[in-house]
């Protein structure tokens, strides 16, 4: 379950149950809206299907959808290059004009989660910038560091 607070609009998430969409269909989040009114539900979000075979957006409780999981096979469609089979993945980042140093987006599995850092090419320190679980909670992360947060899934 997300609660409404953690969603974006465009954010990718899965149904968890039979709701206005098949259990396990992947869908995009068009609307948002924290209902007060039942905590138990975390919100309220309009929906439509990725495939877009259908007419919609519809509605949902919060407590109906779950994120979907960060994979190797996802960071890999989405051009990040694997470094390290399924376990380390790199994406450089634009520099900025004057800039000497090169970066890049470094994604690292760990246990439970990822991390996601910044790195830069022959330095040895790095910047942690998140873990992530989810592919919408990476889609915020490419979207503050100026990537397209359209995700392949």
């Amino acid at each position: 379950m997300i609660n409404a607070e953690d969603l974006r609009i465009g954010d990718i998430v899965q149904t968890n149950k039979d709701c206005m969409f098949p259990k396990d269909t992947l869908c995009i989040v068009t609307e948002i809206h924290p209902d007060r009114q039942y905590e138990d539900k975390k919100g309220v979000v309009s929906l439509k299907a990725v495939n877009d075979d259908d007419d919609g957006p519809w509605g949902t409780w919060c407590c109906n959808i779950d994120g979907v999981p960060v994979t190797p096979e996802i960071l890999r469609n989405n051009d990040f290059k694997e470094e390290v089979e399924g376990k380390y993945f790199t994406k450089p980042i634009k520099a900025r004009a004057g800039s000497s140093l090169a970066r890049y987006l470094a994604v690292e599995r760990k246990k439970y989660a990822w991390a996601i850092f910044i790195k830069y090419y022959n330095v040895t320190g790095y910047a942690l910038l998140c873990h992530i679980k989810y592919v919408h909670e990476l889609q915020l992360a490419l979207k503050i560091l100026k990537f397209n947060p359209e995700i392949k899934v």
